[in-house]
């Protein structure tokens, strides 16, 4: 299928898009920020930097100038930050599934992995319905880590007459500072009748604050100080 055809030559492409960004931050906390605005470009949300090449998207059904980024929080920054794409999205039905392709990079700001910051979770969401037997509205995740080395993967679906799953939570980040991602979303609106629709995707990441182990200096700085207060004893 055309998707997964799509889908499979990003990952191929993965591995050369970090750094082709410039270093130009957009804001997307601005109304009718396009996903077509941040191509090429940076953009920060909370303590998370974000890079997205010139070819981040790729897509032979849908336009970037028609697709809404808006940046994502929550009170407690640990818990969830990232971004929401905000489109119609759909197939017609009558002929092949429709899908767009995102690549990004995000990662957490120094002085935050400064102070122990690091992910714990990739969450990914939206809101996809389906309807007429063989009909689908999904979402396919590949996580890398700053290497693009594969950690894994991670789905969001609805199947027309069958079942619906969508939020996911991608856990085996733990530790890292930088993640690369590539995320398939994927319509099919399965003969005359079907519906795949969907009107966001979300993306946000979970971290948490470690507590660095003592270095050697320190050890042996800590051993010296409880040497001479038992001698003073």
């Amino acid at each position: 299928m055309a998707t997964r055809l799509l889908f499979a030559g990003s990952i191929v492409a993965v591995a050369g898009f970090v750094g082709t960004a410039q270093a130009q931050l957009v804001d997307i906390t601005q109304p009718n920020t396009t996903l077509a605005s941040v191509l090429g470009r940076q953009f920060v949300v909370g303590d998370k930097l974000f890079t997205m090449p010139t070819n981040a998207f790729q897509s032979a059904f849908f336009n970037a100038n028609e697709v809404m980024i808006s940046a994502m929080t929550t009170p407690d920054p640990n818990v969830g930050v990232g971004f929401r794409l905000t489109g119609a999205f759909n197939d017609a039905p009558g002929g092949g599934a429709t899908d767009f392709v995102l690549q990004y990079s995000v990662e957490i700001l120094p002085e935050f992995v400064a102070q122990g910051m690091r992910f714990t979770g990739a969450n990914l969401r939206f809101n996809g319905t389906a309807s007429g037997t063989g009909s689908y509205s999904r979402v396919d995740e590949t996580v890398m880590n700053g290497n693009n080395n594969v950690l894994g993967n991670h789905s969001v679906w609805a199947i027309g007459g069958g079942t619906t799953h969508l939020e996911d939570v991608f856990t085996s980040v733990t530790g890292l500072t930088k993640l690369n991602l590539v995320k398939d979303v994927q319509f099919f609106a399965n003969g005359d009748n079907g519906t795949a629709t969907a009107s966001f995707v979300d993306q946000v990441f979970n971290q948490v604050q470690i507590i660095p182990l003592p270095t050697t200096a320190g050890l042996a700085f800590a051993g010296l100080t409880g040497l001479a207060v038992r001698r003073r004893r």
